[in-house]
């Protein structure tokens, strides 16, 4: 049954080898001639496909090497084959250098039922040219072979290799190798054990072919006829140890071209390391991936060279088989260039945003790629740069820059973008004579975004026509316009020896959660303390600001928050108000009203012992009045006392505020009382009503006093007042004048004569300030002498003078 199984799968795999191979050269990737690169092994049963084919830019295959732009080797096509290629004497591997080879591989498209593979190998054997395994199959061309003829007479037999010293002398000596398995060799005999450590994977893995540790012995005792007569036969057989194990399922056969990069460290003495991956790039559009990778440890000692040494491909199929192709990209030491790309933000003063960097709407970019030749045996030539082109970013200019030992620069012209990309022939090689770096520079400027926006700047690609390198990828993102604002700062009031926590939210116009650590509030407190809060994605903040960093009373705080491109908050201010041991004062009447005159009764204390107390009062917005001192020598220690308001306050109502401060200026809660004093009503008279004396008129006439004369009003009494005159008639003994007392506001006025019933004269409203009422001699109260009624005699009459008030509502 196993006979036929193989069987069946070869028919399947011969088939579509056959027809594999030009849909392989159909879709083959990029890569470079190989013209005197490499040259077909001529190993004992190596086979004539081993040869390396030209094609045109469209994958044709050519044998113009003028029409040439790529190659391809060819290293199996059919089955039971062995086929090798080396590199030319001129191509030699330094193991004494650092080394690089960039390349595709195919791996035909049978998948489970494809076989063998083929092998990377490194190698110093003394055939040269001519090393290759004496198996196929799982040999893959290089590994050895543990197939032996049954030896040995009578009942006991012996099949395979006993001894690994004489098993690994059929291999390709002092040498590595990087098998690619596409075939699962998991038996339990010669020619097909040496997967069975593997799980049964497609695998790439590493080892010294004729090292005896690569080999693990197994046996199997196998028996033929009956007893007495059965014949015993050993059979020894090999598994392999896989060193930097890939597994890759049962699809590293599936139609595809795979991506390798090797990395060779040179290291010190005889430890070297290799790093391989597969995958690592996308053979439709060149962006690379992140692969599959393992990196192994090289004894530079196994390949018994002090330097240079043959490297290439083997490769050997059995009853199955599959298409093994191999284009080139770097061949290690031919052309050692690299290409960096670094992305600044240089609004953001020259900011690296290579790495998934952060900026904002209409920022100016560089995007600046560094295209190095570090050595090599052939200058870099005819490199063809296939720059990508971010999506969301406006460019202004393109400029190459050329230097070494020499100088020289050109520009690229930027309507020549066509997919995403400009493709420009550079007009010089790179080489160690005299341009060894070529910098692409790229100036833009970010599109402006209403929400945040990824941009990626792919891997550009160079392609000469003896080495293809490969920029990294950038990526950034341009933060969409917004706003951001604060909330919940304000006052915060704390007991002294207490610290103070600042909290807020941060809120964007653009609304959305904020990543974890992107956004930042700054915190200063009292000018000379700053700390930062990470704001969560919620947009809420917290820090604690220690008691050390406070002082009694008001300490100004302000906060600003910035988020991830930059964008910031106003600053907001608030105060951490600190209070401090206050005394504590209570007034008997507070929040009362009382009438004057009155005496004030209070009681303080102080919660610090040994401070001095003040104790004031102040009438409305006047200046506090100390009413005393005193000193406080115990801890709440209650005081008590009194304290009589002045008699000279002025009538009306007066709001009493009274608080005290203690020795640090904290000043207690003010206690108020409304002290109401009442007004007066008065007046007083200055001069005298004198007329002198004078002749008898002869006709009625108004006589002057001799003097002026006023009337002085007290009026502070609350309400309106009137001011009233009367006077009784002049009389001398037993002579009357009626109606001769009159009075007149002014010299022009009419006169009205005074009886007793009284004239009111003036009127007002209650006010502070006394009220002076002057006249004149010739106005006021005045004598009308009428000379009918006059006698010669001396007359007098009573002037009576009366201040009335009316209370307000």
């Amino acid at each position: 049954m196993f006979t036929i199984a193989i069987t069946f799968f070869a028919s399947i795999s011969g088939v579509s080898a056959v027809t594999d191979y030009p849909n392989a050269i159909k879709a083959a990737p990029h890569g470079i001639t190989l013209n005197g690169i490499f040259q077909t092994g001529t190993g004992t049963g190596v086979s004539s496909a081993s040869k390396t084919v030209n094609l045109t830019p469209n994958n044709v295959i050519t044998t113009d090497p003028n029409a040439a732009t790529k190659s391809v080797v060819t290293i199996t096509d059919d089955k039971n084959q062995k086929a090798a290629v080396w590199s030319t004497d001129g191509n030699t591997f330094d193991i004494n250098k650092d080394e690089t080879a960039s390349m595709w591989v195919y791996l035909g498209n049978g998948y489970a039922a494809a076989g063998d593979g083929m092998a990377l190998v490194l190698q110093h054997d003394p055939k040269g040219n001519k090393a290759i395994s004496t198996g196929n199959g799982e040999t893959l061309g290089v590994w050895a072979d543990d197939i032996l003829p049954t030896y040995g007479v009578g009942f006991s037999k012996t099949s395979g290799y006993k001894e690994p010293t004489e098993l690994v002398k059929n291999s390709i000596q002092n040498s590595w190798a990087l098998e690619f398995d596409t075939h699962d060799n998991s038996g339990q005999n010669s020619s097909n054990s040496f997967d069975t450590k593997t799980g049964g994977k497609n695998h790439l893995a590493s080892g010294y072919p004729a090292d005896e540790s690569t080999y693990q012995q197994d046996k199997l005792d196998t028996y033929e006829g009956l007893w007495p007569l059965r014949v015993t036969t050993t059979n020894y057989f090999y598994h392999q140890n896989h060193l930097g194990l890939i597994n890759y399922g049962s699809d590293l056969s599936n139609g595809q071209w795979h991506h390798v990069t090797l990395k060779y460290s040179s290291g010190n003495g005889n430890s070297a390391t290799m790093t391989y991956a597969i995958d690592d790039k996308n053979p439709q559009n060149n962006v690379m991936l992140p692969g599959k990778t393992a990196t192994v440890s090289i004894d530079k000692s196994k390949f018994n060279s002090d330097g240079s040494i043959l490297w290439g491909f083997t490769g050997s199929t059995g009853a199955s088989y599959e298409t093994n192709l191999v284009m080139f990209e770097q061949v290690p030491g031919l052309v050692n260039a690299s290409a960096t790309q670094k992305v600044t933000d240089t609004t953001q003063k020259n900011k690296d945003v290579t790495n998934n960097g952060l900026i904002q709407s209409d920022d100016s970019l560089s995007f600046v790629t560094d295209i190095n030749y570090s050595g090599g045996k052939q200058e870099w030539k005819n490199i063809n740069a296939s720059l990508k082109i971010p999506n969301d970013v406006t460019l202004k200019s393109g400029t190459i820059t050329y230097s070494g030992s020499g100088s020289d620069s050109e520009t690229i012209n930027l309507t020549n973008i066509s997919n995403g990309e400009i493709t420009k022939l550079l007009k010089n090689n790179l080489s160690s004579t005299k341009y060894s770096n070529a910098k692409i520079t790229l100036l833009g400027t970010a599109n402006k975004e209403t929400k945040d926006t990824v941009v990626h700047s792919d891997e550009s690609e160079f392609t000469g026509s003896n080495a293809v390198v490969q920029s990294n990828a950038a990526s950034f993102t341009i933060g969409g316009i917004r706003t951001l604002t604060l909330s919940g700062i304000n006052d915060i009031t704390v007991k002294a020896g207490s610290g103070a926590t600042i909290a807020g939210t941060v809120a964007s116009s653009l609304g959305g959660i904020f990543p974890a650590g992107t956004t930042t509030a700054a915190i200063k407190v009292n000018d000379n303390y700053s700390v930062q809060a990470d704001v969560g994605t919620d947009g809420k903040f917290s820090v604690n600001v220690p008691s050390d960093q406070l002082k009694l009373g008001k300490n100004p705080y302000t906060v600003m928050a910035t988020d991830q491109f930059g964008n910031q908050t106003k600053s907001y201010a608030a105060n951490i108000i600190v209070g401090a041991n206050k005394p504590t004062l209570t007034l008997d009447d507070n929040g009362k009203t009382v009438n004057a005159p009155y005496t004030l009764s209070y009681h303080v204390a102080d919660a610090d012992d040994g401070t001095q107390i003040r104790m004031y009062y102040q009438d409305g917005s006047g200046t506090p009045v100390l009413m005393f001192t005193y000193n406080n020598s115990k801890t709440n220690e209650l005081h008590s006392g009194t304290y009589k308001l002045p008699n000279d306050l002025s009538p009306g109502k007066h709001v009493i505020t009274v608080y005290a401060v203690d020795s640090d200026d904290n000043k207690s809660d003010t206690q108020t009382i409304t002290v109401i004093v009442p007004g007066k009503l008065g007046l007083t008279t200055t001069g005298s009503l004198d007329f002198g004396s004078t002749n008898i008129p002869d006709k009625a006439t108004i006589l002057s006093r001799k003097t002026d004369f006023s009337v002085d009003l007290e009026t502070s009494l609350p309400g309106t007042w009137d001011l009233s005159v009367s006077a009784t008639d002049l009389t001398s003994g037993s002579n009357t004048i009626k109606g001769a007392v009159i009075y007149r506001a002014t010299a022009g006025d009419n006169a009205q004569v005074l009886n007793q019933t009284g004239l009111k004269i003036l009127s007002g409203s209650s006010k502070l300030t006394p009220t002076k009422v002057p006249w004149d001699k010739d106005a006021g109260v005045l004598i009308k002498a009428d000379p009918s009624q006059i006698h010669k005699d001396a007359y007098t009459a009573r002037v009576s003078w009366v201040l009335t008030n009316t209370p307000s509502k």
